[in-house]
C-alpha cells in the first residue's frame, strides 16, 4: 500500500470510527460495510480513495487492539476468523475489487474475539 498522510480531519474521523466500532464490538460482531457508512456519515463528500484510506487506518488500529476479521458460518452465527497473514490488506483488496463501498453480507465481519454468540 502506498503511504498517504493524514489531515487533521481525516485523523479525527479515523479515530472516531475506530472508537465507535470498538464500542459496538463490546456487544456484537460488526460487518465491514459499517466502516464506510460511518466515514461517509462524518464526511459525505470524501472521495472513494479517502474513504478506503480512513477505513484501512481504522481497521489497522482495531486489529492492533485484538479485533479480528473473519466470516460468520452459515446460519449458526459462529464467527470464523481468517487465518491469513494480512487480513486488513486482504479485506481492502476485496473492497477495491468491488469498485464501490461494500454492502451487507460482503467481505468480512469484525470480532473482538473469536467467540460463539452469547458467550
Amino acid at each position: 500500500m502506498r503511504k498517504m498522510k493524514f489531515t487533521t480531519g481525516q485523523l479525527t474521523i479515523a479515530l472516531t470510527v475506530a472508537a465507535d466500532i470498538s464500542r459496538e464490538l463490546d456487544d456484537d460482531y460488526v460487518e465491514l460495510w459499517t466502516l464506510p457508512r460511518c466515514i461517509r456519515s462524518a464526511w459525505p463528500n470524501a472521495s472513494e480513495r479517502t474513504v478506503r484510506f480512513i477505513a484501512t487506518s481504522a481497521l489497522l488500529a482495531l486489529t492492533s487492539r485484538g479485533v479480528v476479521l473473519g466470516d460468520l458460518v452459515g446460519d449458526t452465527g459462529i464467527f470464523s476468523p481468517w487465518r491469513i497473514d494480512n487480513p486488513v490488506e486482504a479485506a481492502m483488496a476485496m473492497w477495491a475489487r468491488l469498485g464501490r463501498d461494500p454492502n451487507m453480507g460482503e467481505i468480512a465481519w469484525l470480532s473482538r474475539v473469536a467467540r460463539p454468540p452469547g458467550q
